[in-house]
């Protein structure tokens, strides 16, 4: 008897319960899907975000059962070869049981043939010993104890009956049970040849699955990613957590209200000052590069009648005025004055341990429930880092959301970030020239715009085909040439909404739906084919 085979039998046979396991996901979703459309308007977008929706659950049933199945892979092989190595050798190394004697004659009689108990815990070994003369035949255990079988039961009345061997051949056993109680005579036959056959057709089977799932379900690229993925989601959600965490804490809001300059940001800011000031000439020497960014600088004071201390202690007031909400500080060796030039040292920082110093707020403990490893393994993944980004573009919104409860208009963000990109026009602009409410970002000729009634608030430019349109979706979307624009729009048939910037020109042009319903009637929206994807049941669906 085989029991111990090669190790890509093993293998073959983790895999081929993988893609089972995947395809009756995949069968149980399909399912689901079909129901669902049942109760959806075959025609509509509905159907395509129920397709989308239907192929991203299954999707990541299938990321989670090829994760799960990935991770227990090798183990659960070894596993498999460690029990059937225990079992050959079990089946190999047993030692026949010796003088056993017949109980009818009492003759020596001898091994037939041998077998493992069914049993696993423990293993025992039993072999079939036959009489030669009188062929009784009894089975022994390896410890010499004789095996007790369990009578055979008429399946009629359930009293003992007898099982008879009736022919023997190469692909064929007949058997015949009779019931002296009740009479029953039933014939079986063992088919060895049928159940050859059908074993071949299962084998036959299991080949083609692997040929056509294989590389879908259990490649080893396939299911590292899936694992990875899965392993992620954890380490995701709790660092989605703590980023957003961050920004309900005191420490964390006056952290991140501090300007990070650069050195060209921070002469700008220095220059701007200083000359209204009388300082002039600011000039930086070559950076010391530490932890910290060491610079020192000169600047000539051109008010002649201040006194040195009265030149050095203004320098020294205004530089720590300036530079009080910013990641720049001067040392604490001070400015020094000779001959109407003033020098000393800045201290730029970069980390965020030092901006916590900085706002003299000391830095929350983290609370991630995650393991040092695990933590340090996943934190580059991109799921986690996609989920850190939602997690602090969530605790921005937030903050602002909290500031809007007193500035109720809204505000510019004036956070030194950016660019950020206009809701309506589109244009870049930095932080102090973007506006920001519940509708959105707003750049500041936008927001002037509709201060002067010019537009009313308009919500983000691509979800707003049924309030208004642009100039630039003329020639794209309704097929109308710059010059026919400008025609229609001198007949009237068009009615723009001309958006200009303090100089008075023109940046931007906006149509109210609710003033071009007669240009949008002989001028219907060009429809744009939407993305197409396949979904369970094989059938193409336009998003």
């Amino acid at each position: 008897m085989k029991y111990l085979e090669d190790k890509q039998h093993y293998i073959d046979l983790y895999d081929l319960i993988t893609i089972r396991n995947c395809l009756e996901m995949i069968d149980v979703c399909t399912k689901a899907y079909v129901e669902g459309l049942k109760k959806i308007d075959a025609k509509s977008k509905e159907k395509a975000e129920f397709a989308k929706a239907a192929n991203w659950a299954a999707g990541q049933y299938l990321f989670r059962i090829k994760g799960d199945r990935y991770g227990q892979k090798e183990e659960t092989i070894q596993k498999w070869i460690g029990n059937d190595q225990i079992r050959q050798e079990k089946y190999d190394k047993t030692p026949e049981p010796h003088g056993i004697l017949c109980p009818n004659c009492k003759k020596l009689m001898h091994v037939r043939l041998k077998d493992l108990e069914n049993s696993d815990n423990p293993l025992r070994m039993m072999f079939l010993f036959e009489c030669s003369p009188c062929k009784k035949k009894k089975w022994i255990y390896e410890d010499s104890t004789e095996r007790q079988s369990t009578p055979f039961l008429c399946p009629k009345c359930k009293a003992e009956a007898e099982m008879k061997l009736i022919k023997e051949g190469k692909d064929k056993i007949i058997w015949k049970t009779i019931c002296s109680s009740c009479r029953f005579t039933e014939t079986t036959i063992d088919d060895f040849k049928k159940t050859r056959i059908e074993r071949e057709k299962k084998e036959e089977k299991d080949k083609k699955l692997l040929e056509e799932y294989r590389e879908a379900f259990c490649s080893e690229e396939k299911g590292k990613e899936a694992f990875e993925y899965i392993e992620s989601l954890p380490v995701a959600e709790a660092v989605y957590e703590e980023e957003l965490k961050k920004f309900d804490s005191p420490a964390y809001q006056k952290v991140s209200q501090l300007r990070k300059l650069s050195i060209i940001d921070l002469e700008k800011l220095l220059n701007k000052i200083f000359e209204k000031e009388k300082y002039s000439k600011l000039s930086f020497d070559k950076p010391e590069m530490g932890r910290q960014v060491i610079v020192a600088f000169s600047v000539q004071d051109t008010n002649s009648s201040r006194k040195q201390d009265a030149s050095t202690n203004q320098l020294q007031k205004l530089i720590k005025d300036i530079l009080e909400d910013t990641n720049w500080r001067l040392m604490s060796d001070g400015i020094s004055y000779r001959l109407c030039y003033l020098s000393g040292r800045l201290k730029g920082y970069e980390s965020e341990e030092d901006f916590f110093e900085l706002s003299g707020h000391k830095k929350e403990e983290e609370t991630l429930e995650i393991d040092y490893d695990t933590k340090t393994k996943y934190m580059g993944n991109n799921v986690v880092q996609l989920a850190k980004l939602m997690g602090e573009h969530k605790g921005v919104e937030n903050v602002r959301k909290r500031r809007l409860e007193k500035e109720h208009e809204g505000f510019f963000l004036e956070d030194g970030k950016g660019p950020y990109s206009c809701g309506i026009c589109g244009e870049n602009r930095y932080g102090n020239e973007i506006w920001w409410n519940l509708d959105g970002l707003r750049c500041a000729d936008c927001w002037r715009n509709i201060k002067k009634d010019v537009i009313p608030s308009l919500g983000y430019k691509y979800d707003n085909d049924s309030v208004y349109f642009q100039d630039w979706q003329m020639k794209s979307d309704y097929k109308v040439q710059p010059g026919t624009r400008r025609k229609l729009e001198r007949e009237g048939l068009l009615r723009p909404r001309n958006l200009k910037r303090q100089d008075g020109t023109v940046y931007c042009t906006i149509y109210l739906v609710a003033e071009n319903k007669e240009f949008l009637e002989k001028h219907p929206k060009e429809k744009r084919q939407g993305m197409i994807i396949t979904d369970l049941l094989g059938e193409k669906v336009e998003l």
